[in-house]
């Protein structure tokens, strides 16, 4: 190496790095995803969907009356048994807009506060809402009373938690140009969300909206703080992955 060079080279090659070390980082913060691939989760969800199609009957059939603790209804019989065959460690359902039949027609919204009152504040979850199964680390008949699901969960710098499951809806959902939509639900006076009045029945109604991708093996583009985003793996069956994200 000619000697005046060698001051300028050596700047010419750290320099260099640089541009690689950044595209490194970013990949490492916003695209590099910690969590079991989607194939993993598939090919146990293929494997054992028998288990998974009988756990969710039992879920929902499971007598609940009033005054019930039913929490730990999954120690009944031999439940534990296909946890540990599927994978599972848990099973509840989810708070939004519950799927009863028909569930896009303006009918089925306006009829969803009668069957509320008919099933209870809870009932009409067990029996329609959409359900999260989150995937065992350890059997969970080994420790009946705690969940492990840590493997499934990871912390990240950008988006804090994230983690997957399975995700299954009592009926088949609209799915649109990589966006899922929920059921028509009636809403009231004032309500800030995006939401339709309807002249003839006289009531406004919502749909919520979520993100549908071919592959959750990455970080999603633009992911929003408490964002859960979906891969399709069957027309009622789905894996979700969402975040921690304040």
């Amino acid at each position: 190496m000619h000697p005046g060079c060698k001051a300028r080279c050596s700047g010419f090659f750290r320099w260099l790095w640089l541009p690689g070390a950044a595209a490194a980082l970013y990949y490492y913060l916003w695209i590099w995803n910690p969590l079991p691939s989607d194939e993993e989760m598939i090919e146990n969800f293929k494997t054992h969907r028998a288990d998974f199609v009988e756990v969710v009957r039992r879920y929902r059939e499971y007598p609940r009356p009033p005054g019930k603790d039913t929490a730990f209804w999954f120690k009944d019989g031999d439940t534990l048994e296909l946890f540990k065959r599927a994978g599972i460690d848990s099973v509840d359902h989810d708070a939004w807009t519950p799927w009863l039949p028909n569930p896009y027609s303006m009918e089925t919204a306006m009829n969803m506060e009668n069957e509320r009152k008919a099933t209870g504040p809870f009932g009409l979850f067990y029996r329609y809402g959409a359900l999260y199964i989150q995937p065992a680390t350890t059997p969970r008949i080994d420790h009946p009373d705690r969940t492990d699901h840590r493997r499934h969960y990871r912390n990240t710098v950008v988006f804090g938690v994230i983690w997957k499951e399975y995700y299954f809806l009592p009926e088949i959902p609209r799915i649109e140009n990589g966006e899922l939509f929920g059921p028509l639900s009636i809403v009231g006076k004032g309500f800030p969300g995006p939401h339709q009045y309807h002249e003839q029945e006289g009531v406004a109604t919502t749909q919520y909206r979520v993100r549908v991708f071919p592959s959750l093996n990455r970080l999603p583009n633009h992911w929003k703080g408490f964002e859960c985003v979906y891969r399709q793996i069957e027309p009622q069956w789905f894996i979700r992955m969402c975040n921690g994200r304040h």
